[in-house]
């Protein structure tokens, strides 16, 4: 069994030496594998452009930071050297004042639910008369037991 598995590694990494890649040439050659990176560390970080992050407090006092600029906040401009990753700021939908059930779940990002948000309103209104019915029931079964 170990056999075979060697047998398959060894013939996944030699079929690099022959599948093509996207330009039409082996993924690897031996010449690549002999002559090492192409580029080395200095070169790449000298051809990279320094990056721009703004940095500013919400109105929950949490730090935020994003490559554009927010309107509604003054943010600090920070500039970072060398190859880093940024990503869009995420802006959380806005709190809702109304305590109303269909209110609240609104916000709730997708999949965090399994009953849409529109229907949870309807769901706690089934809830809310079952419970009715269940006190009802209670009540009922204890008039009879006081009575016997």
């Amino acid at each position: 069994m170990i056999k075979l598995m060697v047998g398959i590694l060894i013939l996944a990494c030699g079929s690099l030496f022959f599948i093509k890649g996207p330009d039409g040439k082996p993924l690897m050659s031996l010449d690549e594998l002999s002559s090492g990176p192409k580029s080395s560390a200095a070169e790449t970080n000298r051809n990279i452009e320094p990056t721009k992050v703004y940095k500013w407090q919400d109105e929950d006092g949490v730090w935020q930071f994003s490559n554009t600029p927010v309107a509604e906040h003054e943010a600090e401009v920070i500039v970072l050297d060398g190859q880093i990753n940024t990503m869009d700021a995420y802006v959380a939908p806005k709190k809702v004042k109304n305590a109303g059930v269909s209110n609240s779940f609104s916000a709730l990002p997708p999949g965090l639910t399994t009953v849409s948000p529109d229907k949870i309103s309807e769901m706690m209104d089934s809830v809310n008369n079952l419970q009715d019915t269940v006190d009802q029931r209670k009540a009922e079964i204890d008039r009879k037991s006081s009575a016997n």
